[in-house]
């Protein structure tokens, strides 16, 4: 019975997650949500839009509005790929992993697909900017890279005795 709830609430977290995140607040990946470091959806991304002429940004509208519609598809397609596994994993019957191997591999196809996607989306934006605007958003992120590292270093708990933090529970 354990083993059976183990492997339910892990097959939930491995559909819930991309779900979660791409249809999150930011609207999906590589459109406005946040990417992690360096990721197209991500602040670098950003940084270059920010240093763009209005006449730019309006071409970075129509990429991101042609490109809106195979991303729609491809995440139409993940989450039919993640009901499909649910239903899989909810069914009766015994279950293996090689049961589940064809949608797990659909599932990585597709998030594949979408990262393969973005990145066309980014580089097309991308190949708009001037070096001059690619490099005012380089020392952008640099700047930004060292605050994060300043808060980080002030947000860190001390290991001294003394210290407030030394009394948490690691």
């Amino acid at each position: 019975m354990r083993t059976l709830l183990a492997m339910l609430f892990g097959t939930a977290l491995v559909a819930a997650a991309p779900c979660a995140h791409a249809f999150g607040p930011g609207g999906g990946p590589f459109m406005r949500g946040h990417g992690g470091p360096g990721g197209p959806g991500g602040p670098p991304f950003r940084l270059i839009v920010a240093q763009m002429t209005p006449d730019q940004r309006v071409q970075v509208r129509q990429i991101l509005r042609d490109g809106r519609v195979q991303m729609r598809q491809i995440m139409k397609a993940l989450h039919d790929a993640h009901e499909e596994l649910a239903d899989k994993s909810l069914a009766p019957g015994p279950l293996t992993a090689a049961d589940l191997a064809p949608t797990t591999q659909k599932i990585a196809a597709l998030h594949q697909a979408l990262l393969d996607q973005g990145v066309q989306v980014m580089l097309k934006i991308r190949a708009l900017a001037t070096p001059d605007q690619l490099a005012k958003a380089e020392t952008t992120k640099q700047k930004l890279d060292s605050l994060r590292q300043q808060m980080r270093a002030l947000l860190e708990p001390s290991d001294t005795p003394d210290s407030p933090d030394s009394e948490l529970p690691e």
